[in-house]
């Protein structure tokens, strides 16, 4: 159990964390760690680099392999650029 004195010292604590990083209060309260959002950024720009090379590599060579590939990037850089968003709001 704790003090009184150590309560308050919490308390304070706590409210310090939700004024002066509020994203940081918010991710400590739903348990989970902050993503890092550079790294998720650079994540879905590096998919549709990739999916826009595969889709002309595709065309270009008529390989119908490579265009599958590329859809799939495609589908990966959504996810990332959606995920990206809902970590924002």
């Amino acid at each position: 159990m704790l003090s009184h004195h150590e309560r308050v010292e919490l308390d304070k604590i706590e409210r310090w964390f939700e004024t002066s990083d509020p994203e940081l209060a918010a991710a400590l309260r739903r348990g989970k760690p902050a993503r890092s959002a550079a790294l998720l950024t650079a994540f879905a720009i590096l998919l549709d680099v990739a999916a826009c090379g595969l889709l002309a590599a595709g065309i270009a060579g008529a390989s119908p392999a490579l265009t599958i590939c590329a859809v799939l990037a495609a589908a990966g850089g959504t996810a990332a650029h959606l995920a990206r968003r809902r970590d924002r709001w």
